[in-house]
């Protein structure tokens, strides 16, 4: 019963999800995300920031942060359920999404003292496959679920970009020392 409403809240709305699928097409004729200037989008609304490729669209929606560009969509949800661990988020969403892990599933600190869970492979993402990265991270009290994926010949391309724009997540306000 605890974990149902993580569950609940985990699942996707299908137009929301189909539209990003036709962004990410269409931006797969964009300049590679490597050879851009980046950019830190900070959320008030996630109290979270990440780095992301200049030009990249953003948008909140049903709880759900997305930022889009070159073939490439990231999402990043905030679960407010004390009871379900970062470790066991992670699991939902991996069985959620069907993930099929390339290698383990890390422990990992990222910066201003989040602490994770990552691992990347393939899964499906409304009915399409598609290389994910996913991250489920914790910071005080504020479970977070993010995910960075693309097209299979996307994710070969930009793995290091994703990589690096799931990485840069941070406390909004935070400033590498």
């Amino acid at each position: 019963m605890q974990n149902r409403t993580a569950v609940t809240f985990l699942k996707m709305n299908t137009r929301f999800i189909t539209a990003i699928f036709i962004s990410m097409f269409f931006g797969l004729l964009m300049v590679p995300a490597s050879a851009q200037d980046w950019a830190t989008y900070e959320s008030e609304a996630f109290d979270i920031q990440f780095d992301i490729p200049e030009g990249w669209e953003t948008e909140i929606e049903d709880d759900m942060l997305t930022a889009t560009g070159e073939g490439i969509v990231f999402v990043l949800t905030a679960v407010k359920d004390e009871s379900v661990s970062t470790k066991k988020l992670f699991d939902i969403q991996v069985e959620t999404m069907n993930m099929e892990a390339e290698g383990e599933y890390n422990e990992i600190e990222l910066s201003g003292g989040i602490l994770g869970v990552i691992g990347s492979g393939s899964g499906v993402i409304d009915g399409e496959v598609v290389g994910v990265i996913l991250l489920a991270a914790t910071l005080d009290d504020n479970n977070y679920l993010v995910y960075i994926f693309a097209d299979p010949d996307a994710f070969e391309k930009n793995e290091a970009v994703m990589v690096d724009i799931i990485t840069s997540l941070a406390p909004r306000g935070w400033v590498e020392e």
